[in-house]
């Protein structure tokens, strides 16, 4: 579990002076301001989670893998996020089942924040969707766009200088999305919830799993030099590193996180991931993956 706080001017840090104030009435001094859930693959989403701590204060950011399993966790905060990456152009399993058992304060303000390679599709609607058949609101939805990672028959990670732009239009805007939470803004989710961007996250998510069989085409080639790197970091167990070999069980979350933090570029899915570029993000070390897991 890690805990950001901004050394920026005072300006930026209301909830310290109010936190303060409600320790000296003797007032939920037990709270946050700010807590935001995670789920990061290769690590830009626990990038943007980081500088969105940063930028607000006073902010706890906590692995959402470390307390999904643990029905009636209620969070301790004025203001909760639930940060991830879009995954064909809809939330991960992993995140919507998160959702599903945690409870809320009915006074907390909810929002979530969605990184995604170009669009964010409908991801933001799902998450209003799932808190609504729970009696709770998303107060606001917001994207980053950031460097792709996902791999497929058209090489999209291999052009750095677009990379990099991302990066810096990524950091640019946080200060805008820290002052809407800040302010209590609420809004619309960003994105689009039209019924062509549903069939198209239902199509997407089809030809990964089924067309390419993503899961089941995962495999360790040669270059394998058995760390147990994929093992320690995959979110849902689904590794098993042996001295003979790699397997692969059935409950992928296709986060790829086993692809790209692998160190000698062993695993593969089938054919098509051969000879193409690994990503994760610069600021976000294999140490950070692991504390997600709890290793």
């Amino acid at each position: 579990m890690r805990s950001r706080t901004a050394s920026g001017a005072a300006g930026k840090r209301p909830g310290i002076a109010i936190k303060k104030c409600w320790i000296y009435l003797g007032i939920r001094t037990d709270y946050m301001t700010t807590i935001i859930y995670y789920f990061t693959g290769t690590g830009n989403t626990l990038a943007a989670a980081r500088m969105l701590a940063d930028e607000l204060g006073d902010t706890k950011l906590i692995p959402l893998r470390r307390t999904m399993y643990y029905g009636g966790h209620t969070p301790k905060a004025d203001a909760v996020g639930i940060a991830f990456p879009v995954h064909f152009l809809d939330m991960p399993a992993i995140v919507r089942q998160f959702v599903f058992n945690i409870l809320f304060d009915e006074e907390s303000y909810i929002f979530g924040l969605a990184t995604c390679g170009e669009r964010p599709g409908g991801a933001l609607f799902r998450l209003q969707e799932l808190l609504d058949e729970k009696g709770y609101k998303l107060s606001a939805g917001f994207t980053l766009v950031m460097p792709e990672t996902f791999i497929g028959p058209i090489d999209l990670m291999n052009d750095v200088s677009r990379r990099e732009e991302k990066l810096a239009a990524a950091k640019a805007r946080i200060p805008a999305i820290a002052s809407a939470i800040r302010e209590r803004r609420v809004s619309a989710p960003e994105g689009s919830n039209s019924t062509l961007w549903r069939l198209g996250g239902r199509f997407s998510r089809h030809l990964a799993t089924c067309v390419y069989d993503t899961p089941s085409r995962l495999h360790a080639t040669t270059a394998c030099n058995r760390c147990r790197t994929c093992e320690k970091i995959c979110p849902t167990r689904n590794i098993t590193v042996e001295k003979e070999e790699v397997t692969f069980g059935d409950d992928c979350t296709q986060c790829y996180a086993c692809i790209h933090w692998c160190p000698t570029s062993a695993i593969e899915i089938g054919g098509r991931t051969k000879g193409k570029a690994r990503y994760h993000h610069p600021d976000v070390t294999l140490r950070d993956m692991l504390e997600q897991r709890g290793e």
